[in-house]
């Protein structure tokens, strides 16, 4: 969770303190810089009070600015996020009491 906290404020800018102790364990076959990855990544739940936070991203290595794309707060995901199933995610996180 410290690292999800870490990596929350480095790359968005957001407060690492709006990650929960909550996540769910999602099994991950994506390829980045050329290289395959297969493995099991823990996504956390973050909440923020009051009104959608600017996103500033800061500490970007020179291939995640690569390959950052923006950002939206949306009620939809669009097209081609990662993983292809976030929406499902985001769901399990939300809903499942624990």
């Amino acid at each position: 969770m410290e690292a999800a906290r870490r990596e929350l404020g480095e790359e968005t800018g957001l407060p690492g303190a709006a990650v929960l102790d909550r996540h769910v364990e999602v099994d991950r076959d994506f390829r980045w810089l050329g290289t395959r990855f297969l493995k099991r990544e823990l996504f956390y739940l973050a909440r923020f009070a009051g009104e959608r936070p600017e996103v500033v991203p800061g500490a970007l290595t020179e291939e995640e600015r690569g390959a950052f794309r923006g950002y939206v707060w949306a009620e939809e995901l669009p097209e081609g996020v990662e993983p292809p199933e976030l929406a499902k995610v985001v769901e399990r996180l939300t809903r499942d009491p624990r």
